[in-house]
């Protein structure tokens, strides 16, 4: 067997080195775009792990139970004082929430993948807050008057109190206040602001059920397969070669 010359034996190699290094770039580059696709798939399942979790919260505020109406209340006035006394109450208070993962969510590198739940997370997040920060300047304004506070707190626990006008000026005042809390803040199912809590919460729901369901790992263009084709025939092609070299077909 007569060995080639060292430029053919250079020439061949070289020739072999570039089949099989061209065709493994590609394979190593599709392979790391998948595992990107992939880790994008897992990181949004994780993030809605913490938006379900967060949402399960806010249902506690938002009349969140399934077939619950929300708040309906009387129209006639004197009804509704009879039926939520408690509201005239100074002390009545709301534990607040922090909701991480519902506020950042427009600062998520998932961002561009969330299009369809973006609008209603960021507006159940507008409901949430403008809720406590009412709240806020409610507890601001009842504790502002310590001395109004204290008379009305003992008082209303005593049916046959009777109550100064200055008194009877700061309970209505605060009656007023959890009214809005309750019927525009929260609302209900006849609330007409769709940006109250109660209609927020289960548009931004519904819309992070059905992103859910049709989540799925986003898949590689048609078109790799045409490079996979292309990549997998250099391969052949170069072993094709070496077994020609080697004389063993």
């Amino acid at each position: 067997m007569t060995l080639p010359d060292i430029p053919t034996s250079v020439a061949f190699w070289a020739g072999v080195a570039t089949l099989l290094s061209a065709a493994g770039a590609w394979f190593t580059f599709a392979a790391t775009v998948l595992g990107s696709r992939r880790e994008t798939y897992q990181g949004i399942r994780n993030l809605l792990v913490g938006l379900n979790a967060e949402l399960d919260l806010i249902s506690q505020w938002a009349s969140g139970g399934e077939g619950d109406r929300g708040y309906v209340l009387p129209q006639d006035l004197r009804a509704l004082t009879k039926e939520q006394k408690d509201w005239f109450n100074p002390s009545r208070y709301i534990f607040t929430l922090e909701t991480p993962t519902l506020q950042n969510l427009t600062r998520s590198q998932y961002i561009r993948h969330l299009n369809t739940i973006v609008q209603p997370l960021v507006k159940l997040n507008y409901s949430f807050r403008r809720l406590f920060d009412f709240h806020a300047d409610f507890r601001a304004f009842v504790n502002n008057s310590p001395v109004l506070y204290t008379s009305v707190f003992k008082k209303l626990k005593d049916p046959q109190s009777v109550y100064l006008p200055a008194e009877t000026d700061f309970m209505n005042f605060v009656f007023g206040m959890n009214h809005r809390m309750h019927n525009n803040l929260i609302g209900g199912e006849e609330t007409t602001d769709e940006l109250c809590l109660y209609k927020a919460f289960r548009s931004a729901k519904s819309a992070l059920a059905q992103f859910e369901v049709q989540l799925h790992a986003e898949p590689l263009p048609w078109w790799f397969w045409i490079f996979h084709v292309l990549a997998a025939c250099l391969t052949i092609i170069a072993a094709w070669q070496v077994l020609r070299w080697f004389s063993i077909v």
